[in-house]
């Protein structure tokens, strides 16, 4: 396996870390590698891209449904909505990752 496989691979799994095991941490991790190892081609574009959508995660799954909950008038639907979105929204993000390591493994671009 190549290189630049490696890193892209890398990459993804580390999304995917950042949604299901250890969310910070991943983070941290995918953008400290991406300034070490500076990756190009290939790479580079998972790397762009997993951090790209992590911190969309981050305003998606996190920060969208804390402001719905603290700016609706009902609290219990609002909850039970935020709640429903929630785990939509983060398995579809899930899926989105999966995808991206499959298309990774087999040295295509990233969907996004």
């Amino acid at each position: 396996m190549k290189q630049q496989q490696k890193l892209s691979i890398l990459a993804q799994t580390l999304y995917l870390a950042n949604l299901l095991a250890v969310p910070v941490i991943s983070l941290l991790l995918l953008g400290y590698l991406c300034y070490r190892n500076k990756p190009s081609g290939l790479a580079r574009i998972h790397f762009v891209r997993a951090i790209q959508l992590s911190i969309l995660n981050m305003l998606a799954i996190g920060v969208l449904p804390l402001l719905y909950v603290y700016l609706s008038q009902e609290r219990g639907e609002s909850m039970m909505l935020a709640l429903f979105y929630f785990v939509c929204v983060h398995t579809a993000f899930v899926m989105l990752g999966m995808l991206n390591l499959s298309r990774a493994m087999v040295n295509k671009l990233p969907m996004f």
